[in-house]
């Protein structure tokens, strides 16, 4: 018996502070091709239920064309039970009318499914009843037991609140498996002596905060228990590559540099680098020449640039020059480290008659 466990799927993100108009309503229409997708594998894999643990969308007003959008998928797929929980972003869909037959919901009450020897528990948590609810959750030891929730993990016995799953209080009450949604990577832990809890992740990461491979986790249920396996589905994935430029003296190498190391990542994903070092002061990094020769080759580019200042302070403590007399100035102001460096750095260029990027 096979369940499939996933979460965070934010359909209908607005995306437009990431991408253009055009790459954000492209994205958009994926987020609902991977759900798809994934509604396709679990049936022709005779999964008996897709558990969704939390923010199926990413708002608490769901537009209707998308909430129409998702129960088509869930309406074609009438073999496979799609079991739904509220997250923190989205609310419950337990009080909308005319859904599926295999579309089943949650409320602030738990609520049990059963397939074959295998309950599944989910509540939906609220303000009201996110300090009773443990005491009332009571799974059958000699079933296999399932738990939905979503909220942030917390070994804290008094952290009580509607984003938060205390862990303690879940122990040995027979779980077998926590599904937690909220956390959008992959991660597996043990609960107590007999069960786990994982966060399945997303499905689709949606900015450079969801590097990595997403997709969900399929469990397969026998009689020695539950098996669990992460499995990787997104459409793209988001890199982040860290490089140091130290001493590079023009930008034509830093792009040399991108070509070789990025070389192994498909031109379909999307890639933020960072640049650190230490730089001399006469180095200027067109961060938006190398994000758009990027973004030609990949889907969408980020760079961010964390380079520090190569500058010996010792060299201009008794210069008798406008460069020697500004240096100093700064170097005593209270800026911090990092505005200081950026400071002298525009500041040198801009008395060497350099032309100068905003940044």
């Amino acid at each position: 018996m096979k369940f499939i466990h996933c979460a965070d799927l934010h359909l209908a993100s607005p995306l437009e502070s990431r991408f253009s108009p055009e790459k954000a309503r492209k994205r958009r229409n994926e987020l609902f091709d991977t759900f798809a997708r994934l509604a396709d594998k679990a049936e022709a894999e005779g999964v008996c239920a897709v558990l969704i643990a939390g923010d199926i969308f990413d708002e608490e007003k769901i537009a209707l064309s998308a909430k129409k959008k998702f129960i088509k998928i869930v309406s074609a797929h009438p073999k496979t039970d799609f079991l739904c929980l509220s997250g923190n972003h989205d609310r419950s869909l337990s009080q909308e009318l005319d859904l599926p037959e295999n579309l089943k919901t949650f409320r602030d009450e738990w609520c049990k499914y059963t397939y074959g020897s295998v309950d599944v528990y989910g509540i939906e948590l609220t303000n009201e009843n996110c300090s009773a609810l443990y005491a009332s959750l009571l799974p059958d030891e000699k079933r296999t037991n399932i738990v939905m929730m979503h909220g942030q993990a917390s070994e804290s016995r008094s952290k009580y609140s509607k984003d938060t799953v205390v862990l303690p209080l879940l122990r040995d009450k027979h779980i077998d498996y926590l599904a937690l949604g909220h956390i959008h990577s992959y991660s597996q832990n043990a609960l107590d002596l007999r069960g786990v809890y994982a966060y399945s992740g997303c499905l689709e990461g949606r900015g450079y905060d969801e590097i990595g491979e997403k997709g969900y986790v399929l469990l397969d249920v026998s009689n020695n228990g539950i098996a669990s396996a992460f499995v990787p589905f997104s459409r793209r994935t988001i890199h982040e590559y860290t490089m140091d430029i130290s001493g590079i003296e023009e930008n034509y190498e830093i792009e040399r540099l991108l070509d070789k190391h990025l070389a192994s990542i498909d031109e379909k994903d999307l890639v933020r680098v960072i640049l650190n070092g230490q730089l001399g002061s006469r180095m200027q990094i067109f961060t938006q020449e190398l994000e758009e020769k990027l973004s030609g080759r990949f889907f969408h580019a980020s760079v961010k640039d964390q380079t520090t200042l190569k500058i010996d302070e010792s060299e201009y403590q008794n210069e008798l020059s406008l460069k020697g007399e500004f240096v100093r100035k700064v170097l005593a102001s209270s800026l911090s480290k990092e505005d200081q460096a950026r400071v002298i750095r525009q500041g040198l260029r801009a008395l060497e008659a350099e032309e100068v990027e905003e940044r």
